[in-house]
């Protein structure tokens, strides 16, 4: 082989290796992960049922990187990204004597994690907004950060120690939850929604409401600002 050749296929045996391998350790987390959610909703809904039926708790498939996970009005989407990521020079990770000692743990899949209101999801309002929660960050060691809300971040954000298992993903999954249900649907002020054109009575017609986001609320855009 050329020296170039050469170069090229030490490249792929050092760090197109170690990015398949971190792939390989995210769907395994991905998977520990799909499990805790199911394991929870199975047991909440068993527990809530007993007081108040109504309030449904419920683990949905949707397709191998995406699940979600359904309480009362709100969901969390739970999607695993395909790719394998690295991160800037300035980033934390890489001032971590973890990264030092061995540069290939810096690379890492990602799983993101999105609330949103469970209506959205429900009848498909394609205008609604979901807000990211966290993402997890997973290396060839099966070692995780996240990058995300408090106090998510800050509970997980020590590189070296936190290692994925049913223990951590379960508490990561109610600590989710608990950030999403501190935070309620507020109505808007009345200049908000003082006029409607046809064309959104059309659009909430079909949707089954008005666009909505749980932070910012009922919002209406114009065709034009879209």
């Amino acid at each position: 082989m050329t020296p170039k050749i050469e170069k090229v296929k030490q490249i792929l045996l050092e760090k197109s290796s170690v990015k398949q391998l971190a792939y390989r350790q995210t769907i395994k987390s991905f998977d520990v992960l799909r499990e805790s959610v199911k394991q929870i909703a199975m047991q909440l809904n068993q527990e809530v049922a007993k007081t108040d039926p109504s309030v449904e708790i419920k683990y949905y498939e949707k397709s191998d990187f995406e699940f979600h996970l359904k309480f009362s009005g709100d969901t969390l989407v739970f999607m695993m990204h395909t790719n394998v990521f690295d991160f800037d020079s300035s980033h934390f990770i890489h001032q971590t004597p973890y990264v030092k000692s061995d540069s290939t743990r810096e690379f890492c899949g990602m799983i993101q994690v999105y609330n949103f209101l469970a209506d959205s999801i429900k009848y498909n309002r394609e205008g609604d907004v979901g807000y990211l929660v966290g993402r997890l960050f997973v290396n060839k060691d099966q070692h995780f950060f996240i990058d995300g809300n408090r106090p998510l971040s800050f509970l997980y954000s020590n590189f070296a120690e936190n290692e994925i298992s049913e223990q951590n993903m379960a508490e990561l999954v109610t600590e989710c939850m608990q950030y999403c249900l501190h935070y309620d649907l507020m109505a808007p002020p009345i200049e908000a929604v003082f006029h409607l054109t046809v064309e959104q009575k059309n659009f909430m017609s079909y949707s089954s409401g008005i666009p909505t986001s749980k932070t910012m609320g009922f919002r209406m855009e114009s065709s034009d600002n879209k």
